[in-house]
């Protein structure tokens, strides 16, 4: 579509058929138009600063305003900005980056000023109003700001609001038309997404504001100030969508451009890993007989991806002497597998014994020296009963230099980082330059790049992140999309509700999503052996979010070796999860729960449809519409069940029956 521009004195505006922004510079205040009908009025920008002073853009006079040609990653556009002159000297800048046939625009808010000033809160997209066009069931998406302590999404209803972390949307789940909104940058600040009802089809209010903290963001402090002469927010998405979750997909890879994926195309990571097996018990006989059962009774049958299988330690890998590590490795090496080893880079776990010497540093420091203190020097307090190291200490660089040294010396060519975020808490850093905790955990995070450039070069690393916050996300390859999921059905729906409402992470943000190692049959804290039917929809729940494919069971069980037989060789299965394309849910008015099916259109007209039956005592009877999933009404569909093989014909309406916790993997196409 064609792109509009209007200017006088008192109004500058932009419109791309698309979206729509016009500025009154005389009151401070814009308005946004989608082309789906939703209306954000009374946008205004303001910026704190810790001296106490406010400039809101609401309250600042009359403002100018500038239009100019613009292309960068998202394409061709303009660049709108208003400035406001202030008191002392200063000025205050809101920019929208507009673009040509982009359903959404860019913003950002910064403060300029002669001397050095500090913030720590922005309100960066501050709407005092959103007419939403008339919806059946209106939900707004809560994110949770990292995978710790079971958090889990939410699509709330629009009286339950409550803020969201870094991204949240607002649409009708009937016919999910709707608006994303979150932050597309994250080099310093903490986002959070916020609103408040007015009526069934209005928002009283809408902010996207920079400098949050909560229980949420594991923070004890409020958010670190930020200093300089020039203050500026994240950039901000803002995005209108016929379909919700094409927005969310779109904020995703808004977010890719720029800070893109690390690069990684040797296929999803295939094998095994030891902590829902074995927890601590692991050894040198566990981890080695794993990897020859592995070699003999599943690679053997093509369980693996591009030839690659991996063999990893989880934590407790310390209990074996070097020589059994690097014993251990030869022997997976020897297998045709490549061994995995894991860390908690930001993590203290000593407890109160905060004397010892910091490995690595030649006796210079001791641990008490590298944790995370605030203003006063006290340590602050652990977190799931660990305490945050200091990333920017030169302590834990030599830490990690040292322990990523030895990972590379031993053979170790795969890496799950655990905990992760401890290093983005606030709290006083050594470098003084560095001020809030995402800045800091930026700067761990590079640091670990670094130290592995050459083999994350040469795709010779897999970086996986376990409990960590969603963004940054350009530092690994994968991130575990939930915390901890074990076996049973209700730890698969609970791994669910985060693929249905965070799917869009992979390939946008990571290249993987990890629906965490896959339990077949039982885990160390649950002895007794799981329903087939538990054990097959925690793999279909694996197979579909995108993916990495861990096993994690204990192969000296000789049901768990023939359970894992006959899972995990299905090669049409296989072949599914090896695409390393995630699943998008078919619905989103879950709450808290998860959506029971989930889909994945091809370019030749068909489809794969996983469903789920989250019950282990009852039986579930569903209808779907063929259209609601994304196929073509009045045509005729060979439908194929890929475990079972079984095939039937469906037109408009399928019908499917499930046993107690069963699942099926369905492949569509056109008869």
């Amino acid at each position: 579509m064609s792109v509009h521009v209007k200017q006088d004195d008192g109004h500058i505006g932009w419109s791309n058929g698309n979206v729509e922004i016009a500025y009154d510079l005389g009151s401070g205040r814009a308005s946004v138009k989608g082309g789906n009908g939703f209306v954000l009025s009374g946008i205004h920008a303001v910026v704190k600063l810790s001296e106490g002073k406010i400039y809101d853009s609401a309250e600042a006079g009359k403002g100018v305003g500038a239009m100019e040609d613009l292309q960068d990653g998202f394409g061709r556009g303009n660049l709108l900005t208003v400035s406001f002159a202030c008191d002392f000297g200063r000025t205050l800048v809101q920019k929208f980056y507009c673009y040509e046939n982009l359903p959404y625009l860019v913003t950002e808010v910064c403060l300029e000023a002669e001397e050095r000033i500090g913030s720590g809160e922005i309100l960066v997209l501050g709407a005092e109003g959103v007419s939403c066009p008339q919806g059946e069931d209106m939900r707004f998406l809560f994110a949770p700001f990292d995978n710790d302590d079971f958090v889990r999404y939410a699509a709330l209803p629009l009286d339950e609001i409550r803020e969201s972390y870094e991204l949240g949307a607002v649409y009708d789940s009937v016919t999910r038309n709707g608006m994303v909104a979150g932050s597309i940058s994250h080099d310093v600040w903490k986002t959070g997404i916020n609103g408040k009802k007015g009526t069934e089809t209005a928002l009283e209010s809408f902010h996207v504001t920079a400098g949050v903290t909560s229980k949420l963001t594991r923070d004890t402090l409020p958010h670190g100030t930020v200093y300089g002469k020039k203050i500026a927010s994240p950039k901000v998405f803002l995005g209108f969508y016929e379909d919700y979750r094409d927005g969310l997909e779109a904020f995703g890879r808004a977010n890719g451009i720029v800070a893109p994926p690390l690069k990684w195309d040797r296929g999803i990571p295939v094998g095994w890993n030891s902590w829902a097996a074995v927890a601590d018990e692991i050894n040198y006989d566990i981890y080695t007989g794993t990897s020859d059962f592995i070699r003999e009774k599943l690679q053997s049958k093509g369980y693996s991806a591009k030839g690659r299988v991996y063999i990893n330690f989880d934590s407790f890998w310390n209990s074996l002497t070097e020589e059994q590590l690097t014993a251990a490795v030869k022997h997976v090496q020897n297998n045709g597998q490549i061994p995995g080893i894991y860390t908690t880079p930001f993590t203290f776990w000593g407890g109160d014994h905060t004397e010892g010497e910091v490995p690595g540093t030649d006796g210079k420091y001791r641990w008490r020296d590298i944790l995370l203190k605030d203003e006063e020097g006290n340590i602050l307090p652990p977190i799931d009963g660990g305490y945050s190291i200091d990333p920017t200490h030169p302590g834990n660089q030599m830490r990690m230099k040292q322990e990523l040294e030895n990972f590379r010396k031993w053979g170790f060519r795969y890496v799950k980082m655990d905990f992760m975020a401890h290093g983005a808490v606030e709290g006083i850093h050594y470098d003084e330059q560095i001020t809030t905790g995402i800045a800091a955990y930026n700067f761990g995070m590079r640091q670990i790049n670094e130290l592995l450039a050459d083999e994350l070069e040469r795709q010779d690393f897999f970086i996986s992140l376990s409990i960590a916050p969603i963004f940054p996300g350009q530092y690994a390859h994968g991130r575990r999309i939930s915390c901890d999921a074990f076996g049973t059905i209700d730890w698969t729906e609970y791994m669910l509700n985060s693929l249905s409402y965070g799917w869009w992470l992979n390939e946008n943000v990571y290249r993987f999503n990890d629906p965490d190692h896959v339990v077949l049959y039982n885990s160390y804290n649950h002895r007794e052996a799981t329903m087939f039917y538990e054990g097959l929809s925690r793999y279909f729940a694996a197979v579909v979010a995108g993916t990495m494919l861990l096993d994690s069971d204990d192969f000296r069980e000789e049901k768990a070796r023939e359970r894992a037989e006959e899972i995990l060789t299905n090669q049409e299965i296989l072949d599914v999860a090896r695409a390393g394309r995630t699943f998008r849910p078919v619905e989103g008015n879950t709450g808290e729960r998860a959506c029971d099916s989930f889909v994945r259109l091809d370019e030749d007209g068909s489809c794969c449809l996983a469903v789920f039956n989250f019950s282990a005592e009852e039986k579930k009877q569903m209808e779907l519409s063929l259209a609601r999933i994304g196929l073509e009404e009045g045509t005729d569909y060979l439908v194929k069940d890929l475990w079972s093989k079984e095939e039937t014909k469906a037109r408009n309406m399928l019908t499917i029956s499930l046993e107690e916790a069963q699942p099926k993997l369905l492949r569509i196409v056109r008869a």
